[in-house]
């Protein structure tokens, strides 16, 4: 019995089935980006919030932008920035002191309606706040793949409702139906894994339009249990883990996860405790491993993050994933111990990996950050440079320079990640199945191609004017591919075990290579808060190495409009 833990496994049951929402940003928000830009402008890391750990919670973010909005009396932000610092204070007045009145009052209210800039419907009596939204947005479609023209659509509508009970209980619920039609390299990588990039487990396909159908409910719901020192957060969202644009161990590429997260602050010091139940792989097209699977997946996750000065934030993560076909581990709730030992203890039958994060800011505008993670370790054979199989790790490196070359509001980042084959895969225990490597809903964890490879991104972000954003994009990977029947090392959902070529000799790219190339312009007005019209084009191609007449090139243009909903971004592979 003491594999069963009934507090954790009921704690994500709750968030898996009732999707239950908390006071937290989106992942996909522009409140991170507006957090980095005006920290690192100033010169100083945003004490009171930690932004290493996605979802920010809207409690902090509105700290922060009262902070930001008191800068700006003494020293001054471009007109853009005051105007996106308002807007973010909106999204989260209801958390702003000293009574939750910080939300900006509409010019121009339609009755009843729109008193707020931000909020169809709004309550406020100090002790209850309560608001709701709707969420609406097309997405057309032109896309050429390979000399075939089609035109495609996106379309969502629903709700989102935020309230909060005195400084104690905050609700963030986003309720979404998405009638989707991705373009061509989504739709191949969605048929070849059984699966819906960025989508839930459930969804109705229909083959004959290749469109998706689906309910996308993500939030979550946040209780102070020690008022500013400890919070309990449950929710069903996306998460990451990073200050990159990729997250390497955990990103909002892959399906929505239920969780748990209890954060402790204390000082310059912030430790989140994620708890996660995720979904195991299922039937994914030529892996036999994944016909059966395992009653329950899980994940949990310890990171510490220290602002050691003024300009300089560190951090250190363990995660493990596990399965158990009678609940959760009792061993993995420990928030201290290091998982590789209780994982040792109970025999390895799981999956640890540890890393450190860290970014600083060398000077006003100038921030860089990177993040080391580590599975596994022989520093003989590190040291030897034989390519040994089992070093299996991955880094990141990048910058942001903020106003760069001395221009008001142009913002470019540049980053690099590399990690090892192997990486992420685990092994079938006799099982039929491979339970603990790193996926959810057959798609990685953390970043996108999962191992095997190397990258570049370079990203462009210039705002003209207070309502308009250009970004440009550019992208540059190589990637191995397993070929023959062989395992080597670059799809997550293999048993490492079986089918390797040998213990040394294993290569970054590990394999036929397969090199992507991608450039995207972007460009968003904003018609009123939270009302935006989009309009872009995205050019790719995709050479392999050891088999031409697989290379294919693509582009699509579209444009659209959005209200209270994310940019459906088709530049992440």
């Amino acid at each position: 019995m003491k594999k069963i833990v009934l507090f954790p496994v009921l704690l994500l049951l709750i968030a898996d089935l009732t999707h239950a929402q908390s006071a937290y940003e989106d992942v996909d928000g522009a409140a991170y980006d507006l957090v980095n830009r005006l920290s690192t402008l100033s010169g100083e890391l945003p004490q009171a919030i930690h932004t290493t750990v996605q979802p920010l919670d809207k409690k902090s973010v509105a700290g922060f932008m009262e902070q930001a909005a008191q800068y700006n009396t003494r020293r001054g932000w471009t007109q853009t920035d005051n105007a996106n610092i308002g807007l973010a204070l909106s999204n989260a007045g209801e958390w702003a002191a000293p009574d939750g009145f910080g939300a900006i009052d509409s010019r121009r209210p339609a009755g009843p309606f729109y008193q707020k800039i931000t909020d169809l419907a709004y309550y406020n009596n100090r002790d209850f706040f309560i608001s709701a939204n709707p969420v609406l947005g097309f997405q057309g479609i032109y896309e050429n793949a390979d000399e075939a023209t089609d035109f495609k659509y996106n379309i969502a509508a629903g709700a989102k409702v935020r309230a909060k009970y005195k400084d104690y209980v905050g609700l963030d619920l986003n309720i979404r139906y998405i009638r989707e039609q991705p373009v061509s390299y989504y739709e191949a990588l969605n048929n070849s894994r059984n699966t819906l990039v960025g989508g839930p487990r459930n969804y109705n396909y229909n083959s004959e339009e290749q469109s998706y159908s689906y309910l996308l409910p993500t939030g979550n719901i946040s209780v102070s249990l020690l008022r500013d020192y400890i919070s309990l957060n449950l929710g069903y969202d996306y998460l990451k883990l990073g200050d990159g644009y990729r997250g390497l161990v955990l990103s909002d590429f892959a399906a929505p996860v239920a969780y748990a997260n209890i954060r402790t602050k204390v000082w310059k010091l912030q430790y989140d405790n994620i708890f996660m139940k995720l979904n195991p792989d299922t039937n994914i097209p030529g892996n036999a491993l994944t016909n059966v699977q395992p009653n329950y997946k899980f994940a949990t996750a310890h990171q510490l993050s220290v602002n050691l000065t003024k300009w300089l934030n560190v951090g250190a993560y363990e995660m493990v994933v596990f399965s158990r076909e009678n609940g959760f581990e009792m061993g993995y709730l420990n928030p201290i111990i290091f998982y590789r030992a209780i994982e040792r203890g109970l025999g390895s039958p799981d999956k640890v990996t540890i890393g450190i994060n860290a970014k600083a800011i060398a000077a006003k505008g100038l921030r860089f950050y990177g993040q080391f993670l580590l599975n596994e370790f022989t520093a003989k054979e590190f040291f030897a440079g034989n390519g040994y199989i089992h070093n299996k790790w991955g880094a990141q490196l990048g910058l942001n320079y903020y106003d760069a070359f001395n221009i008001s509001n142009l913002d470019l980042q540049l980053e690099g990640n590399v990690i090892r084959p192997y990486t992420f895969q685990h092994i079938d225990r006799g099982e039929g199945y491979v339970a603990a490597n790193f996926t959810n809903n057959n798609l990685p964890l953390g970043h996108p191609l999962a191992a095997g490879f190397r990258e570049a991104i370079f990203i462009a972000t210039y705002r003209p004017a207070k309502n308009i954003t250009l970004e440009a994009k550019a992208m540059f990977y190589q990637h191995g591919v397993d070929t023959g029947g062989l395992n080597l090392g670059n799809d997550p959902s293999k048993d490492y075990s079986k089918n390797y070529p040998a213990d040394h000799g294993i290569k970054m790219v590990n394999g036929p290579k397969l090199t992507r190339l991608l450039g995207s312009l972007h460009a968003s007005y904003q018609i009123a808060p939270n009302l935006f019209f989009d309009l872009g084009g995205v050019y790719g191609n995709f050479n392999y190495a050891a088999l031409p007449a697989n290379n294919s090139s693509h582009y699509h243009i579209y444009s659209g409009i959005r209200l209270n909903l994310a940019h459906r971004d088709y530049t992440k592979i």
